[in-house]
């Protein structure tokens, strides 16, 4: 009987050990400078890209600026520099630079963001570019 209680003990306190509770992700914040490289679509333009970001501790808004070296051997590119707008969800970011969309993975512990740009207006400097493509940056 004893050998039962005892065993009937450890099961409940193993069952209250494993309960299914989670434990939130770790806020990763955006403050800093990324450097890295972009690209369109059909590979016609490229350069490179600095984003400055700041985001308050608690916040998910995310703004700073971004410039663009579009100068490449491959011809301008119509990404502009400008302010940042935008939100960080820990796992991703979605940021507005003037007419650009940036839909951003976030990894390395928030040290690299890579993923997709488009533009949602044009100008006749990109008239020959599709509009879209990758870009990658570190911190």
């Amino acid at each position: 009987m004893k050998n039962l209680a005892l065993t009937l003990a450890i099961i409940l306190i193993l069952a209250a050990c494993s309960s299914g509770s989670t434990v939130a992700p770790q806020a990763i914040s955006l403050n800093g400078v990324f450097t890295g490289t972009f690209v369109n679509t059909d590979e016609s333009q490229d350069g490179t890209a600095t984003l400055n970001l700041t985001q308050a501790s608690g916040s998910d808004i995310v703004g700073g600026n971004a410039i663009f070296d579009t100068s490449s051997s491959r011809g301008n590119s119509c990404l502009v520099n400008g302010l940042v707008t935008g939100t960080n969800t820990g796992a991703s970011a979605a940021l507005t630079i003037g007419g650009t969309n940036l839909q951003l993975a976030i990894s390395d512990n928030g040290n690299t963001l890579s993923g997709t740009y488009v533009l949602t207006e044009t100008s006749d400097e990109c008239s020959s570019e599709s509009g879209a493509g990758t870009i990658t940056l570190s911190r």
